[in-house]
């Protein structure tokens, strides 16, 4: 067809930096949380609030600000917001990505692996990061990632399964804090 012809080429995605959350950043995070709540809608059959919103209780958490192991920074790319990254206490005594986002125009282009890798780089020790496998991609991300920060010293097992919807699947490794790039010339493509 001939509109297929004139799609836009994507945004630049590169470099990639990951951005502490600061105060005045919170109605930032806060948009991009109800894009990722909307982006899970269809996998955890959410519906919105009758004002259109959807419920994110994980930025609650981030929003008081009073908990030192809980972490968020926005990923921007190519100096433009392009997602977020938290990160909290993960068990036993390890560190956990608790929410992560990427906007869509910037899929499969390498930010969201090298953001990954860079939130990672950052908390040197035990790491387990949960997902659900019926979410398409995700396996193949965070296995991805893991690699690139544990090489082949990883592990990946599903935990127990809740009554209204199939187990989370926990991947798990240690760093030492140093990672290799999931830069731009990286060949795997992320979500």
């Amino acid at each position: 067809m001939p509109w297929e012809a004139s799609k836009p080429s994507r945004p630049p995605s590169h470099p990639v930096a990951l951005k502490p959350l600061a105060r005045g950043d919170r109605a930032v995070l806060d948009h991009l949380g109800q894009l990722y709540r909307y982006d899970l809608s269809d996998a955890y059959a959410l519906l919105p609030n009758a004002d259109g919103s959807f419920n994110f209780r994980e930025l609650d958490r981030f929003r008081l600000a009073d908990d030192p192991k809980r972490r968020a920074w926005l990923i921007t790319a190519a100096g433009h917001t392009a997602g977020f990254v938290l990160t909290g206490p993960g068990e036993p005594d390890g560190t956990s990505i608790t929410a992560f986002f990427v906007v869509r125009a910037l899929r499969r282009t390498g930010v969201g692996r090298e953001a990954a890798v860079r939130a990672i780089g950052e908390f040197p020790g035990r790491w387990v990061i949960g997902f659900q496998r019926y979410n398409p991609g995700v396996e193949t991300f965070w296995t991805r990632v893991a690699t690139d920060v544990a090489g082949d010293r990883w592990t990946i097992h599903d935990g127990p399964a809740p009554d209204d919807r199939p187990p989370d699947t926990f991947v798990t490794f240690t760093t030492q804090g140093t990672t290799r790039s999931a830069g731009p010339d990286s060949t795997a493509s992320t979500s």
